[in-house]
C-alpha cells in the first residue's frame, strides 16, 4: 500500500498491510517552521523514509481570530531570547488587545495576556463580522497534488470551544461557565457559523482529507465538570460540524488530550471517524488505558496515538520499543489504528536523545505493526 491508501483504509477502520506510523505535526510536505530549522532535518528525513504522513494543509478561513501566533502585532525581543508579540484588534465597538509569548528554544506561542477580559470585550468580538471565504482553490489542489501518494491533507480547523476558550484567561472561562452562561453560548453560536463556513469552504476544494477539530478536551475532567458542560458547549456543536464534514466528503478527527474516562461515549456520539492521541496510564494525566479505549469505542473509531510524548522526551530507545510494541499489541487487531505521539517534539534545537527515540519510534512500528 502507499501512505495514502494505508491512512484511508485505517479512517474507515479497515486492517492496512502494517500499521500507519507518524510523527503527525511535521511532514516533509509541510511548510511549518520545522521545515525551515536544520536540527529538524533529520527528524523529517525519518518521516520520509519511515513515516506516513498527515500533512497539515492551509485554513484560509479562520474561526474568530484563529491561532493567536498567526495575528499579526508587534513584536518585542527580550533580553532573555524570548518574543512578546501584542497584537491590537480593530472591532465596531472599540478595540482588543492580545499578547502572547514564545519562549526561548521553543516554537510555541503561549498567551500572557487574552483577548476577553471583560463583557465589554465579549461584545467587542462578537461585534466583528464574519471573515470571508478566503480559500485558495489552486493552491490546495497544488498541494495535494505535491502530496500525492505519500499521505493525506489535513487542516487543523478546531471547534467552536477550542477557539472560544482560547479568547479567555481559563480561570475566567470556567467562572463565567459557571455562573452566567450566557455570553460564553453567544460566543460559541458565532464560533460554530464559521467553523460550519470553513467546512464547507474546504470541503468545496478537497475530498479524502482530514477536518481535525480540537477543543474537546476544554470541557473534561479535571478542567470542568464533563456531565454538565461536554454534552452543550461539545457534543450539541461537534455533531452537526462532523455531519458537515462526511457531507463534503471528508474525514472528521477528534483531539482530545488528558482524561478521557467520563467523556469516551460522548465522543463517540460525535460520530467522528478517529480520535487522538490517546494519553493513557500509566501517564498521570490519563484516566484509561489503550486496552479501555479500544474496548469502549474501537468499533466506531479509528485511534490514532499511543506513542506517550514523555517517552519521546526522557525515556530510552528501548522504553519506545516497548511501549510501541505494547500499543500495537493492544491497538492494532481488527484494523483502524494508527502511531503517533501525543505531542510531537517542538524544542529547538532538537534534543539529541528525542531524535534517537523517534528513530526507534519508526522503527519498532514497522517491525511489530505488520498484520
Amino acid at each position: 500500500m502507499t501512505s495514502r491508501e494505508r491512512l484511508l483504509t485505517i479512517l474507515r477502520r479497515g486492517v492496512p498491510d502494517r500499521v500507519p506510523v507518524t510523527i503527525y505535526e511535521h511532514s516533509v510536505h509541510g511548510d511549518g517552521w520545522a521545515s525551515a530549522e536544520p536540527s529538524y532535518a533529520p527528524l523529517l528525513d525519518l518521516e520520509r523514509q519511515y513515516g506516513d504522513s498527515f500533512v497539515r494543509a492551509p485554513i484560509d478561513v479562520p474561526v474568530l481570530l484563529g491561532d493567536p501566533s498567526a495575528v499579526r502585532g508587534q513584536n518585542e525581543t527580550h533580553a532573555d531570547g524570548g518574543m512578546v508579540r501584542t497584537a491590537v484588534i480593530d472591532t465596531p465597538r472599540g478595540q482588543l488587545r492580545w499578547i502572547t509569548r514564545r519562549d526561548p528554544s521553543q516554537m510555541t506561542w503561549w498567551q500572557i495576556e487574552p483577548l476577553i477580559k471583560s463583557d465589554e470585550d465579549i461584545e467587542r468580538v462578537l461585534s466583528m463580522d464574519n471573515p470571508p471565504n478566503a480559500v485558495n482553490a489552486e493552491r490546495l489542489r497544488d498541494f495535494e497534488r505535491q502530496v500525492g501518494e505519500d499521505g493525506l491533507l489535513l487542516f487543523s480547523l478546531g471547534d467552536a470551544i477550542g477557539h472560544v476558550v482560547g479568547l479567555f484567561d481559563f480561570e475566567d472561562f470556567v467562572l463565567r461557565a459557571y455562573t452566567d452562561d450566557g455570553p460564553i453560548r453567544a460566543l460559541l453560536a458565532k464560533a460554530q457559523e464559521q467553523v460550519l463556513q470553513a467546512i464547507d469552504a474546504i470541503g468545496s476544494v478537497v475530498k479524502n482529507s482530514i477536518i481535525r477539530l480540537w477543543g474537546p478536551e476544554y470541557c473534561g475532567a479535571p478542567l470542568m465538570d464533563p456531565r454538565r458542560f461536554f454534552p452543550p458547549y461539545v457534543l450539541e456543536l461537534d455533531r452537526p460540524a462532523t455531519e458537515r464534514i462526511h457531507a463534503t466528503g471528508n474525514f472528521s478527527v477528534i483531539h482530545c488530550h488528558g482524561r478521557l474516562d467520563a467523556i469516551l461515549e460522548m465522543i463517540r456520539d460525535i460520530g467522528g471517524d478517529a480520535l487522538e492521541p490517546l494519553e493513557t496510564l500509566p501517564m498521570t494525566t490519563a484516566d484509561v488505558t489503550l486496552a479501555d479505549i479500544k474496548r469502549r469505542i474501537g468499533d466506531r473509531m479509528c485511534l490514532m496515538g499511543a506513542v506517550q510524548a514523555l517517552t519521546l522526551e526522557q525515556g530510552s530507545p528501548e522504553d519506545v520499543r516497548r511501549e510501541v510494541r505494547s500499543a500495537i499489541e493492544v491497538g492494532a487487531p481488527g484494523g483502524g489504528f494508527c502511531l503517533l505521539p501525543t505531542s510531537a517534539p517542538f524544542s529547538v534545537p532538537l534534543p539529541e536523545n528525542v531524535l534517537a527515540n523517534v528513530r526507534a519510534m519508526y522503527e519498532a512500528a514497522h517491525e511489530y505493526g505488520r498484520y
